[in-house]
């Protein structure tokens, strides 16, 4: 099962052997799509990792192609005598991103790789014990980059110590080093090259931690695990809970909910009901809520219901709360199907004949 994960300033991807799923934030909503692995999907995710930038990267990139090619372009014409930086500084920017990820990117990072790192099956209901899974990865792209700068200073050592002046060891060693960040991964994999993998691991693992990745809050993680969860139904459904196939009839059931933090410093609690609905956003494709001045009312099937109930749960323990009191009454009719408005409909209809006797 070889799948790798690709983070970006919204969201993130999971690429499989046949397809590529996306969970991203627009506005604080999240969507997700999964599509075949082909060149119009490939250009689809370029779209969203290059819009989702923040402008002070984009200018960054941008005065830095500007140093290297604008000046070439100027000597060209005969108007000046720069060259501009050398084209190898595009090596350095195209590895060296990973150093200045922007901290959403650096978020969703770290959720995807929390979501790598656990053993367990990949569903929303376990994202707390999801959520303190390493954050580091194995196979990480921040392995190529330590091999890349890491040959970069080894053959320009060897040249300059060769008599060679700084210049142009300089630039073979950052031309070489493109060659051999494929071939030193290959090898660290064999047998009797332990130490040479235990030296770019300690290297990665670190930048992993203090440089790459940030701890992800919770619309990160469910990001990761949403991307996942769509990948895995097709490919390796063994990774996440597959659901048994339905009859017809869906059985839906209402439940009424109130999660009642202890232990805050004010009375107030809208601010942990207002997340909480965050958190019903990301289900609005499976079931149908409504906030009353007293409680939540959520339809949905019964096996979704509870899986929606142990999410909101964990809303106060993620700010810090010791102590949560959730009470949860379940409305489960087996012999009509019928929604929350109609119920309300039904009493109001019993209601109106008395009204007009009066």
């Amino acid at each position: 099962m070889k799948i790798r994960g690709l983070s970006f300033q919204q969201g993130i991807f999971y690429i499989g052997k046949r397809h590529v799923a996306c969970a991203y934030h627009v506005n604080g909503r999240l969507k997700t799509w999964l599509r075949p692995l082909n060149q119009k999907t490939l250009l689809q995710m370029m779209k969203h990792v290059t819009q989702g930038l923040p402008v002070w990267f984009k200018l960054l990139v941008l005065t830095l192609l500007s140093l290297v090619l604008v000046p070439k372009l100027f000597v060209a014409l005969g108007m000046m005598t720069w060259t501009g930086l050398p084209l190898y500084t595009l090596l350095y920017l195209a590895y060296g991103t990973h150093f200045i990820f922007p901290t959403e990117l650096r978020k969703y990072h770290g959720a995807e790789h929390k979501v790598f790192s656990d053993r367990g099956l990949i569903r929303r209901a376990r994202i707390e014990e999801i959520r303190q899974a390493e954050i580091t990865n194995r196979y990480c792209s921040t392995n190529m980059v330590v091999i890349y700068f890491g040959s970069v200073c080894f053959l320009t050592m060897v040249g300059l110590i060769s008599g060679l002046s700084i210049e142009p060891t300089l630039m073979y060693a950052s031309y070489s080093s493109v060659f051999a960040v494929p071939i030193v991964q290959r090898v660290m994999e064999w047998r009797g090259f332990a130490w040479l993998r235990n030296i770019i691991l300690h290297i990665s693992y670190w930048l992993q931690r203090h440089v790459t990745t940030l701890e992800p809050d919770t619309m990160h993680m469910i990001a990761a695990i949403e991307s996942y969860r769509r990948l895995a139904f097709r490919e390796f459904p063994d990774r996440v809970r597959t659901p048994r196939k339905r009859k017809e009839t869906r059985n839906m059931a209402i439940v009424d909910v109130t999660v009642i933090p202890i232990g805050t410093e004010t009375p107030s609690v809208s601010a942990y009901v207002a997340e909480i609905h965050q958190v019903l956003k990301t289900y609005e494709d499976k079931v149908r809520y409504e906030l009353t001045p007293m409680s939540t009312l959520i339809e949905g099937e019964l096996p979704i219901l509870f899986e929606v109930i142990q999410a909101i749960h964990e809303v106060p323990f993620q700010h810090g709360i010791k102590r949560v009191a959730t009470n949860i009454r379940i409305d489960d009719r087996r012999d009509v199907q019928r929604k929350m408005e109609e119920k309300v409909e039904a009493v109001r209809e019993k209601l109106e004949p008395k009204e007009e006797s009066k």
